[in-house]
C-alpha cells in the first residue's frame, strides 16, 4: 500500500467521519486528520466563498485510489479534494 496525502474542502464540519468511511470501506487506512478549520478561498465555487478544509495521510492500495476519487468526486458535501502520493 502506498502513502497518500488527502485534502478535502467542504462546507460542512462534520464530513471528516464520512470521508473516513469512505476511505476505510474501498480497503485503505486513514491516519490522524487534521482539521485545518475554516478558510477564505481565493473565489468562490459552487457559490461557497469560505469553507473547511481537512487533511489526512492516508494509505491505499492502487486499485482503490480510483474508486475513492469517484466516491469523493460524486458526495455533495466535498467541494474540492486533492489526492497527491508521499514519496521519499
Amino acid at each position: 500500500m502506498q502513502k497518500y496525502d488527502l485534502t478535502v474542502i467542504s462546507q460542512k464540519i462534520d464530513v471528516g467521519e464520512k470521508v473516513e468511511k469512505v476511505i476505510t470501506a474501498v480497503g485503505g487506512k486513514a491516519g490522524r486528520m487534521i482539521e485545518m478549520g475554516k478558510k477564505q478561498l481565493a473565489y468562490p465555487m459552487q457559490k461557497i466563498s469560505e469553507a473547511q478544509f481537512f487533511s489526512w495521510v492516508v494509505e491505499l492500495p492502487a486499485q482503490a485510489v480510483v474508486q475513492l476519487t469517484k466516491k469523493l468526486d460524486v458526495d455533495k458535501d466535498v467541494v474540492r479534494h486533492l489526492l497527491v502520493k508521499v514519496t521519499k
